[in-house]
Parts: structure tokens; sequence; C-alpha cells
């Protein structure tokens, strides 16, 4: 009976983190999966397979951070960290995609060259990953610059950590984003395609919104506990973002 009581209490106690982990995010890898293989099975053109990457690298990111959530953080801290790391990387590298089929959408195939494209990616992608390991890496007993593990197993960040995180996203990806969105809608002949885009950029807007809360989460979420749970609940939203992104962008997906 008592420890029935306790494992009752220790599920109330991490519900959200249930949710999030095991429900909210194993939705999203189903779903992101399926609009991937829908994105890839049609005509394998360049705009197709860079808008399937931001799914995959989302996925990938996802199920690094469901792997390491059932582990002891006591007993296994340095496996969930490394795994942790992954986790954010991939989930904060796969918007540099959505950059880069704005571009093309924006300046066509031939004039944004693949050799663009590579350079943009593979800088944003060294920026990210050597200053998340860098601010990881070095010493810091009052977690101000990189990710601490809590008893729990939740990852708590650093100010230094955030706001380096915060700049790269908004950067590189959120600002170029906005601006080329506006140009391709300035740029589009009719109603209906106008329409159509002011559908992706909205679903664009919802993405960003939900990967700002993750940071706004991990960094004050130990402060107000109410932040995890309503960033459970509204991870959920992701699916509508997305499905906005898929159908205002279908009539430059070709078949």
């Amino acid at each position: 009976m008592v420890f029935g009581g306790y494992i009752i209490t220790l599920f109330i106690i991490n519900l959200d983190r249930i949710l999030v982990i095991y429900l909210t995010q194993g939705i999203l890898v189903i779903f992101f999966s399926l609009l991937a293989y829908r994105i890839l099975k049609r005509k394998r053109q360049r705009l197709n397979l860079i808008f399937s990457l931001f799914f995959i690298c989302t996925i990938i990111g996802t199920i690094f951070n469901m792997i390491y959530a059932p582990l002891d953080p006591i007993q296994h801290e340095p496996i969930i960290k490394i795994l942790n790391f992954f986790a954010n990387f991939f989930v904060f590298f796969a918007p540099i995609f959505m950059v880069i089929v704005n571009f093309i959408i924006l300046e066509s195939t031939l004039i944004f060259s693949v050799k663009r494209q590579n350079r943009y990616i593979f800088f944003y992608g060294f920026l990210i990953f050597s200053g998340m390991l860098i601010l990881i890496l070095i010493p810091d007993p009052l977690n101000i610059l990189g990710v601490a593990i809590t008893d729990e197993g939740r990852p708590e960040w650093g100010i230094v950590f955030f706001i380096y995180m915060v700049s790269m996203l908004t950067g590189f990806t959120f600002i170029p984003i906005f601006r080329t969105s506006l140009k391709i809608y300035n740029s589009l002949e009719t109603k209906e395609l106008k329409k159509k885009w002011v559908y992706y950029f909205i679903g664009t807007l919802g993405v960003f919104s939900w990967g700002y809360f993750i940071f706004i989460t991990n960094y004050f979420g130990h402060y107000f506990a109410i932040l995890r749970s309503i960033s459970s609940i509204y991870g959920i939203s992701i699916i509508i973002w997305v499905c906005l992104m898929y159908y205002g962008i279908g009539f430059k997906l070709k078949n």
C-alpha cells in the first residue's frame, strides 16, 4: 500500500513531464514523420528535400530527448547531458532549413546556388554546435553558462546559454525568415497565392513561438513550475502550425 501510494504520488508530480515527452513529443514524432514521408514522396526536387530536412532534424532531436528522459539523473548524468546536447542541437538546427526554403522561393534555385545554401547551413550549424559545446564544457559551479540537469532529470539553462540560443535563433533564422516572407508575399501575383503564403507565414510564426517557449521554460522553469505544465499543453499546437505551413507552401512542393 505504501509503495503503491509512493508510485501514484511520483506519477502525479511528474505528470507534466510524462505528457511533454511521451505524449506531446510522441505525437510530434509520428506527425512529423508522416509529413516528411509525404514531402519526399513527391518529385525529388531541391525545395522538397530541404523542407523535409526541417522535419527530419526536429524528429532526431525529439528522439534524443525521449531516450534520456527515463534515465536516472544521478547515476547517468553524463549520458543525459550528452543526449540533451544533441537534442538541443538538432531541434534548434532545424529552422535553418526554413530559411533556405524561403531563399529558394524568393531567388529561385538558379540564383540561390547549392554552394551558398550549404555555406549558410554549415556556418549556422558550426556556430550552434561550437557555442553550445564551449558553454557546456566550461566549469560552471553557479550554473550561469551552460545546462544543468536537475534531480528530476530536467534541463536547466544558465543565463548565458539562454541568451546565446535566443540570439542565434533570432539573428540567423527568425529575422531572415520574417524579412524574406514579406518579400515573397509582395512578389506573389494572385490573391489565392498571397492567401496561402499568409497561412505559411502564420504557421512559421507559430513554430517559432513554440521554440521560444521551450527556451523560456528551460531557463525560467525552476522559478515558475507552472511554465512546464503550460509547455506540455502548448506543445500540441505545433501540429496546427505545421499544418498551416504545409498547406501554405503546397503550391511550391511539386508532385
